[in-house]
């Protein structure tokens, strides 16, 4: 069943490629959207309902459709509701930077997020390591290391609240064959 506020996947496409983004970048999202979907499809089959993989699934194809413009997720987000696509725009703001309390529960944004951080480029990495590597490549900017030090404490939060829910390591559930 299609959702009016959520895009197929066909529609994803035409609305990446309306954007000019470099191949780079969509190959990116796809890989996003792969490592996403293997997340959410395994929380679906533990849950009564949700998550919504049609949200997941847009969500990830167009987290990066503003990538290279300023505040690209706001950017995004922007460029999504404009489309009339609310719904996949709060994903595409959070994807950067969220908010995720400790006993929080995991929904298609975090499912999103988490998915983003495990894929360098086009090159599935851990957490830890995404993290890592960008404080080092900020390591001159005391704001910016504080600023990414936080965000990877909320990335290992979500990252420990789906291996408790799935009973799975993230980066295996990442890889695995659905």
């Amino acid at each position: 069943m299609t959702h009016p506020d959520i895009p197929t996947p066909e529609q994803c496409e035409t609305i990446l490629a309306s954007q000019n983004l470099p191949e780079t970048v969509i190959n990116h999202s796809r890989m996003v959207c792969d490592v996403a979907l293997r997340i959410g499809r395994d929380l679906k089959w533990l849950r009564d309902r949700g998550p919504n993989i049609a949200l997941i699934t847009a969500g990830a194809l167009l987290h990066d459709i503003a990538k290279g413009q300023a505040d690209h997720a706001a950017t995004g987000g922007t460029i999504l509701r404009g489309l009339g696509y609310g719904l996949v725009a709060e994903i595409v703001e959070a994807h950067n930077d969220i908010d995720f309390p400790e006993g929080s529960f995991v929904t298609e944004k975090e499912i999103v997020f988490i998915a983003d951080k495990l894929v360098k480029g086009d090159q599935l990495v851990t957490v830890i390591y995404m993290y890592d590597h960008k404080i080092a490549a900020y390591s001159d900017d005391p704001l910016a290391v504080s600023d990414l030090k936080q965000r990877k404490k909320t990335a290992l939060r979500i990252k420990t609240a789906i291996e408790q829910e799935t009973g799975k390591n993230l980066e295996e559930l990442a890889i695995a064959e659905n």
